[in-house]
């Protein structure tokens, strides 16, 4: 039973991005200038996936399509897509969004504290997750469809 997991709001001892922080910073950049020119222009090249060289999907196989289709307001069809992207998409989101408006500008960081036991469960619970979606990826046959704008 988890009884001890909380969010605090704590003093960072730096103000540079943590590593998920920067990360979801430098993803949703890229995403913010990729995704758009990927659907006005036919010559950007798409980068090569885990579908492209071994034939199988991924467990974030058509995230490219479920992130669209959530940015175009089209949200049933996004979480048909791939709901963990979307998901993920939601915590990068907020994790720039929490350093740009909070780190930053007032040297507050959210930090959400766990006994050991409990993050076990937390990271087995994200095991799981990726896990089940892999399996909904490959029943629902969704990265062969392209996305309809």
């Amino acid at each position: 039973m988890i009884q001890h997991v909380k969010i605090v709001i704590e003093q960072p001892r730096r103000r540079w991005p943590g590593t998920f922080e920067a990360y979801s910073i430098f993803v949703l950049a890229g995403a913010a200038v990729y995704i758009p020119l990927s659907y006005v222009s036919s010559s950007v090249e798409v980068p090569t996936s885990v579908l492209r060289i071994f034939g199988a999907a991924c467990p974030l196989c058509g995230g490219t399509r479920a992130v669209t289709a959530f940015c175009l307001g089209r949200f049933e069809t996004a979480l048909i897509y791939n709901p963990l992207a979307i998901a993920i998409f939601l915590l990068m989101a907020y994790s720039a969004l929490s350093y740009f408006f909070m780190v930053l500008p007032f040297g507050k960081r959210p930090v959400l504290l766990t006994t050991p036991r409990e993050g076990f469960l937390l990271k087995s619970l994200v095991i799981a997750a990726f896990l089940a979606n892999w399996v909904y990826v490959l029943y629902a046959g969704m990265y062969r469809v392209p996305l309809a704008l």
